[in-house]
């Protein structure tokens, strides 16, 4: 029967979905991946082009494949991975009653930042994305911070990455503000940008400071949560 034997093409393409995060690696060259499921270098392009398109596996601009965001909000139904959105999505409710503004999780989707977990303000007006909106990587703080520790040179990312946050007033947006830092996970790799963003008028200098300590308070506490071990 047809239900038995399976869709080939759709068999394939979970091959190579798997072969990734069996090898150990973060990424696979189109070599390497053509080596871990002994496909044609050619039939693994025209498989990657539906799973880019649906964003389940990303292509670096090495050329090396890693899984893309759409792996991640599957990965929500089980195992460690469950564990760690979990913690996440508690941390940014915990972060938008401790900052009264509103907190998003951001992750990097090509040229792109995609917004992977928000908890909106208790303020009557208020800065307003949806979960899965893609917004452009060089405006705003979350970009900003996914493409400093992508490795983005230039004097203001350099200032990023010694700060360890980054901040934004009107740069998207012009009545919007945000403050971003990064989220790494036990081995180092970058997760995505924790964010802060309300409404420019509300984030004043004393308010910058203090959601730049409750920002990087619950960074820490996460990332120690997921294992992370920092230098002394």
């Amino acid at each position: 029967m047809a239900t038995e034997k399976g869709v080939e093409a759709v068999e394939r393409a979970l091959s190579l979905l798997d072969a990734i995060p069996g090898s150990g690696k973060p990424s696979l060259s189109l070599h390497e991946l053509s080596l871990a499921t002994g496909f044609y270098k050619s039939t693994i392009l025209r498989l990657t082009v539906s799973l880019e398109r649906f964003g389940y596996l990303r292509r670096r601009d090495d050329g090396r494949f890693e899984l893309g965001p759409a792996c991640a909000r599957l990965a929500q139904t089980r195992g460690s991975a469950l564990d760690q959105s979990e913690l996440l999505q508690g941390a940014i409710k915990a972060l938008a009653r401790s900052s009264g503004e509103t907190a998003s999780f951001y992750v990097r989707d090509g040229d792109e930042r995609v917004c992977l977990f928000r908890e909106n303000s208790s303020q009557t007006i208020r800065h307003h994305v949806d979960v899965g909106d893609r917004l452009p990587m060089n405006k705003g703080a979350a970009g900003l911070v996914l493409l400093a520790w992508s490795g983005e040179t230039g004097e203001l990312f350099e200032r990023i990455r010694h700060d360890g946050f980054a901040l934004s007033l009107g740069d998207r947006d012009p009545d919007a503000a945000a403050i971003s830092a990064p989220l790494f996970d036990a081995h180092d790799k970058l997760l995505g940008a924790l964010t802060i963003s309300g409404l420019r008028s509300r984030f004043t200098s004393e308010a910058i400071q203090r959601f730049r300590d409750v920002l990087l308070q619950d960074v820490t506490r996460l990332e120690q949560e997921f294992g992370r071990r920092r230098p002394a």
